[in-house]
């Protein structure tokens, strides 16, 4: 089966994007200046439910409705009065880093086909129920910058300016991975390094995207003009885990002010993403954290600026795998068990693709990653979206 290069398949999404018509109720208002918002995070703000997920969505009766605007008349809806730009850097080869809304705009990701070859997949992240909500808000054009990589702490490489530790903890640490790991390549400069790392990459974006505004909003001019309007921040695993961040809440609250001072936005609408992997009925672990995160909003300084949007009420319903998972498991290990020179056994990618990928294919269908990335279901990510973004219209309201 013919699968398509990076660069063809970048090309032909481009092709696609530019041939399908703008969404009938879009008006875009050009003499007004362009709302620029800025999507920060980790993996799942990157974003990686396959499209194909949302697909079944819409083929699905009980869910159709919900969803059918996304792909009316069988194609996907692209909209020109939202634009995206997500780290268009040499970098990611493996999906658009930019162009009007549509599907497509998550992490880089691969499938396997029918014969178990892998294949590079279209995928999406919250940007697209964010932008849906925020496109329909505004007359004006909407650009979406997205600065997210996957695995990242707040305690760490997001940690704010006026949050720093000290030389001395840091020391404390390099001396503690040492112990730990002695042939571990880490110093105290290196280590002082990291801190704040992703931070200021997010800074860097933001003014490069900006910087080259133009080439991401066509028909941008100079007169027409930008402003910084919101701020939407999707992460926390990374510090909900390993023992976990007593500290989020004020790091949070010092990223906070530090970015609204170094973009130069004192009074910039701040949006916080619920950690919400696991859904309603997660571990006290997750419930633990989510509670450090609504806190920020509850801040004195934040009310009616910083808003927090519930995620974990979309936490996707997927049929119970867990006795099919059982049974497959136990036959796994029975084909594993056996010498690697029986005939008769199957190496374990291709047992598990057999037997459990392709068998089980239409229960399958409506996830593509695992439980900490929300199953990667595209639902669930767009749900997640639509309410981050009436959350920042809420904040922008008042």
């Amino acid at each position: 089966m013919f699968k398509p290069s990076h660069t063809a398949l970048i090309a032909l999404f481009l092709v696609i994007a530019c041939a399908l018509p703008v969404n009938a109720a879009e008006k875009v208002d050009r003499t007004k200046p362009v709302k620029v918002f800025i999507l920060a995070g980790q993996s799942n703000m990157e974003g990686k439910a396959m499209v194909s997920t949302l697909d079944a969505v819409i083929g699905d009766a009980e869910t159709r409705d919900t969803f059918k605007h996304l792909k009316p008349d069988g194609k996907w809806a692209v909209r020109r009065d939202v634009w995206v730009t997500f780290l268009d850097k040499p970098e990611r080869p493996k999906s658009p880093n930019f162009g009007p809304l549509t599907v497509g705009y998550g992490s880089p990701k691969q499938a396997r086909d029918e014969n178990n070859k892998r294949y590079d997949v279209a995928t999406i992240g919250p940007e697209l129920g964010i932008g849906w909500v925020l496109g329909d808000h505004y007359d004006e054009p909407v650009l979406l910058i997205k600065a997210a990589w996957g695995g990242r702490a707040l305690k760490y490489s997001f940690r704010p300016p006026s949050a720093m530790p000290s030389d001395e903890e840091i020391r404390a640490e390099v001396a503690a991975i040492k112990q730990r790991k002695p042939d571990a390549d880490v110093t105290f400069e290196s280590r002082k390094q990291g801190y704040g790392s992703d931070y200021r990459a997010i800074i860097s974006e933001t003014h490069r995207a900006l910087k080259d505004i133009d080439k991401y909003v066509p028909g941008y001019t100079p007169k027409q003009g930008y402003e910084l309007t919101g701020f939407i921040w999707f992460q926390g695993w990374n510090d909900m885990v390993g023992g976990g961040n007593p500290d989020y809440t004020e790091q949070l609250a010092h990223f906070i002010r530090d970015m609204r001072r170094d973009l130069k936005a004192p009074n910039l609408p701040f949006v916080i993403g619920e950690l919400g992997a696991g859904g309603v009925d997660a571990n006290e672990g997750a419930l633990t954290f989510r509670r450090q995160q609504a806190a920020v909003a509850d801040i004195p300084e934040f009310k009616g600026n910083v808003a927090f949007a519930k995620t974990a009420i979309y936490w996707p319903k997927v049929p119970d795998m867990s006795e099919k998972w059982a049974a497959f498991r136990a036959e796994a290990k029975k084909n594993e068990s056996k010498p690697k020179d029986d005939p008769t056994r199957i190496h374990p990618g291709d047992f598990y693709h057999k037997n459990w990928v392709l068998k089980y294919k239409e229960d399958l269908k409506y996830t593509s990653d695992r439980p900490y990335h929300y199953m990667g279901s595209g639902a669930c990510y767009y749900q997640m979206g639509e309410s981050m973004g009436r959350a920042m219209v809420g904040l922008i309201k008042k």
